[in-house]
């Protein structure tokens, strides 16, 4: 693979131009990361509206009949609900991991077995989160190409 970087003070946007003889899994995977980085959700703090970055929420989780979003350091109240949330991001990185779990796989460091034929998602952070045994499937699929224990 060849890769060419162009960089000038001149272009009014960042473009991505991709040739290639065969589109694989790997490939799409790719452009699923890539389109992420156009893409924010809306989030409140502390009375705020901020636009958070899609590809620095680690993810996103319903409490209490609210929706958060997480990144590194905040929890962000999203008016969306998971499930357009879910429907929304299906061809990106994240993933539903249970009920009440949307999980972004990029920060997912490693799964282990947990109790009652469920899985703990250990996340780069150090947060853990718990997969439920019906969405175990899924995270597999969405797994398949990327390089994370299971």
């Amino acid at each position: 693979m060849k890769l060419i970087i162009n960089q000038s003070d001149t272009f009014t946007e960042n473009e991505i131009i991709i040739n290639c003889s065969c589109m694989d899994e790997r490939l799409q995977q790719l452009i699923s990361q890539i389109r992420q980085f156009s893409f924010t959700l809306e989030g409140e703090l502390d009375g705020r509206q901020y636009r958070i970055p899609l590809e620095q929420l680690y993810y996103m989780e319903t409490v209490d009949g609210k929706t958060f979003l997480y990144d590194k350091e905040n929890a962000y109240l999203c008016r969306q609900t998971l499930t357009a949330l879910e429907e929304r991001l299906r061809h990106m990185t994240f993933v539903r991991i249970s009920k009440s779990c949307i999980l972004n796989t990029t920060y997912l460091k490693c799964v282990a077995p947990y109790f009652n034929h469920r899985l703990k998602a250990q996340l780069v952070s150090g947060e853990e989160l718990i997969i439920s045994r019906n969405y175990i499937e899924t995270l597999k699929n969405k797994l398949n190409n990327q390089e994370v224990s299971l």
